[in-house]
């Protein structure tokens, strides 16, 4: 296992550039997605700030629908999904824009989300964002950078040795690309369940100054 981790890490801190492009790409489609909220006409703002007022109504409520197992299968299966889709493109040859693309609409959507709280509820809305990133978004957005890290630097290194650009040990390099598909896997097991559990609990208490 240390080995496992220690070649992770090794290839992240050697890839410095790549990583920072992927973190960039999630920045900017957050700021994309905080700023889009201005431009949209009122019926849609109260669309959207609707939606977040039945969203905290069944979290004061801590309903079915935002808490407990049902959450969690749903959650689990939808990011599984994803970093299944993810970890494929890193394997073929629209996996660089198509993972970019990913990371950045995944950014787009959070500054959509947030941007939206802070309309409907002002300043109390930063107490609020808060709750909603921390800690459950935080990690899950951890393990889609790690991913989409690992699912490019596969696809820049399978496009390499296509060219023959680069000597690649194909069956070693899938295997390691492997590991870093397990663990994400693991790691948004552990994010699904503190998201179906600890979430809703902490946005509970942000539902008490609104």
């Amino acid at each position: 296992m240390k080995k496992i981790i220690n070649y992770l890490t090794e290839t992240m801190k050697k890839q410095k550039v790549l990583l920072l492009f992927i973190i960039i790409t999630f920045i900017v489609g957050l700021v994309f997605g905080s700023l889009f909220i201005n431009f949209i006409n009122s019926d849609d703002k109260a669309l959207l700030t609707n939606q977040v007022t039945t969203f905290f109504d069944a979290i004061k409520k801590l309903s079915k629908e935002v808490f407990g197992t049902s959450v969690f299968a749903s959650n689990t299966i939808n990011n599984i999904i994803q970093i299944i889709t993810i970890f494929v493109l890193g394997i073929s040859m629209i996996g660089i824009i198509a993972v970019i693309f990913i990371m950045f609409f995944k950014g787009f959507t959070l500054g959509v989300t947030l941007a939206t709280i802070i309309l409907k509820y002002q300043l109390k809305g930063v107490v609020g964002c808060f709750l909603y990133v921390f800690p459950c978004m935080i990690l899950n957005i951890l393990i889609y950078v790690f991913i989409s890290f690992f699912a490019v630097h596969a696809s820049i290194k399978f496009l390499k040795a296509l060219l023959k650009k680069d000597n690649l040990n194909f069956k070693s390099f899938l295997g390691k690309y492997m590991l870093s598909f397990m663990l994400s896997v693991v790691l948004m097991v552990i994010c699904c369940v503190l998201d179906a559990y600890l979430t809703p609990l902490l946005l509970k208490l942000f539902t008490f100054i609104i």
